[in-house]
């Protein structure tokens, strides 16, 4: 990577809420997919270049948002693809349904991924 690359991680988590060690919280591997695609499409050599990554928790809310400069090189040509999205698609339907808000869009050449979990049934 550029000594120019900014990468910037962020936690916010509510230590104090005692539900997050008395049970299980997240599915492990959920987010992955996400913070990887990060590091996949990003362009490491361009000065303006970044990945972003912000992770919260609170009162058993998960927010993470994943932001990166697009790369303006062409990807590798694969023949198979995108079965990461699908599989995290499919996952959050199976341990979260009606609880979980995912969102992945473009704006000014940055791809922002924002998943939102509520981790606990009401």
């Amino acid at each position: 990577m550029s000594p120019l690359f900014d990468m910037r991680v962020k936690f916010d988590i509510d230590e104090l809420n005692e539900s997050l060690l008395e049970r299980p919280s997240l599915v492990p591997l959920m987010t992955v997919d996400l913070i990887e695609n990060a590091f996949k499409h990003a362009d490491f050599h361009h000065p303006d270049s970044f990945i972003s990554i912000v992770l919260s928790f609170r009162n058993g809310l998960l927010e993470l948002t994943v932001s990166n400069k697009i790369s303006k090189r062409s990807p590798l040509y694969k023949t198979k693809g995108g079965i990461g999205s699908k599989t995290l698609e499919e996952r959050l339907m199976l341990y979260y349904p009606d609880r979980h808000e995912l969102k992945r869009f473009v704006e000014n050449d940055v791809y922002n991924a924002y998943l939102q979990i509520r981790l606990y049934e009401n």
